[in-house]
């Protein structure tokens, strides 16, 4: 059962995705794209990425923005949980490039390497302007404020846990930082750096977390785990050749090899 004091806005997105009730989903528009990975922003826009190329779509799949930067490689993250801020990861380059929500460049880009953190493998969005870091070189998770200044640190995951850890996604949601070891599970800590608990699901490549709900693809399922229950609801998707999934509002966003297909979410 769906626990009924969840955030109002929440409620009727996993009543509706989750529910006992069969959706309906309807193809609204296929676009032609041959993509790495996509996310998706609180408003139902979806950011594609290709290579060094990003493009954001709105929900009925209309091109909205591009931007592009050559000079840095390949696109390696993007947090679009700040519309104002998108934050861009170079990982090849050690450069942070952030953008406004017309995709245009807002602030000086960042150089990780002249901060001594040239060995930085992820990097997504923190509360009060600020940036969270995984740092392989010391196998630990940095926070900077928004003045580049270090505020918390975790030490090194690998002794605190007593395990070797790989990670490969990294995001802040409701005061929790949730950073993905596909072979352990996603390690969750507070925002201050403290380990909290490992939510014993493996093998992600991404998620997405609403409320109490982690959202996640995984055999031709989009699955919804409730934290606090630690019980799981799931929905069969129309195609089993997803490479990436997103579910915001109404639309569920499937990046396939060659397209990316948009659907409407209707309760039957």
């Amino acid at each position: 059962m769906i626990k009924k004091n969840l955030q109002i806005v929440i409620i009727p997105f996993l009543l509706i995705c989750f529910g006992f009730q069969n959706p309906e989903l309807s193809l609204d528009k296929s676009i032609p794209v041959k993509a790495s990975f996509i996310s998706t922003d609180d408003l139902g826009n979806v950011y594609v990425v290709k290579e060094d190329v990003l493009e954001k779509y709105d929900g009925k799949g209309n091109l909205l923005k591009t931007y592009s930067n050559k000079s840095f490689g390949k696109i390696s993250s993007v947090d679009v949980s700040n519309l104002l801020k998108v934050i861009l990861f170079y990982k090849d380059f050690s450069q942070v490039v952030f953008l406004d929500n017309t995709l245009s460049l807002n602030g000086e880009p960042i150089r990780l390497a002249d901060i001594d953190l040239e060995l930085a493998q992820l990097v997504c969005s923190s509360h009060d302007n600020g940036l969270w870091i995984y740092n392989q070189q010391n196998f630990e998770l940095i926070r900077l404020d928004q003045n580049l200044q270090k505020t918390h640190q975790t030490g090194n995951i690998n002794q605190l846990l007593q395990t070797e850890i790989n990670p490969n996604f990294l995001m802040e949601y409701n005061n929790k930082v949730y950073l993905n070891n596909p072979s352990e599970g996603i390690l969750v800590f507070d925002v201050y750096g403290t380990y909290y608990k490992t939510i014993p699901i493996k093998n992600l490549n991404e998620f997405q977390v609403h409320g109490d709900n982690l959202l996640y693809y995984s055999g031709n399922q989009l699955k919804s785990f409730n934290i606090k229950l630690l019980d799981e609801q799931m929905q069969s998707l129309p195609d089993s050749t997803a490479i990436s999934v997103r579910l915001e509002k109404d639309k569920l966003f499937l990046l396939k090899k060659n397209s990316l297909d948009i659907y409407s979410v209707n309760q039957k």
